[in-house]
């Protein structure tokens, strides 16, 4: 996987408020960019988007620093892997995160990202599209909503 992917999904993911989840595919459809050599169809479909997908979501969060958040990047039925599970429970419970037994209630909990968010989200899709490190998103806030990009 490549090294500015990987960055990317680190530097989403560690805008994630407390108290709020994405699952892998949410990070994966926020951080992809219209394809630059496809266009719109005559029957009026959108051109493809390129990026990575929930798969390298998850092994870029595998290699994730120490002080990320990588409690709050997790599967669409609002599970982990069993083996993080146990140590990511105790974060969730301080954080407030809403449950449903041993899942996160990924309805209420999912981070709706406010336009300051979807700003910070942007330029990092923006820069990883042009091959440049992850940076320039700041930590925004949330508004309800549906999550949703560009």
């Amino acid at each position: 996987m490549p090294h500015a992917y990987a960055d990317a999904v680190h530097a989403l993911a560690a805008l994630v408020p407390p108290g709020h989840v994405l699952s892998y595919g949410d990070v994966a459809e926020l951080l992809q960019t219209p394809d630059p050599l496809q266009t719109p169809d005559p029957r009026g479909t959108s051109p493809r988007r390129r990026g990575g997908g929930a798969r390298q979501v998850g092994a870029a969060m595998a290699s994730a620093p120490a002080d990320l958040p990588w409690w709050r990047i997790l599967r669409a039925d609002g599970t982990l892997p069993p083996a993080l599970a146990a140590r990511a429970a105790a974060r969730w419970e301080a954080e407030g995160t809403p449950r449903r037994g041993a899942r996160i209630d990924m309805a209420a909990a999912r981070w709706q990202p406010d336009g300051a968010g979807f700003a910070a989200i942007d330029r990092l899709a923006e820069a990883l599209a042009a091959g440049s490190p992850a940076a320039g998103a700041s930590a925004p806030g949330t508004e309800p909503g549906r999550l949703r990009h560009g």
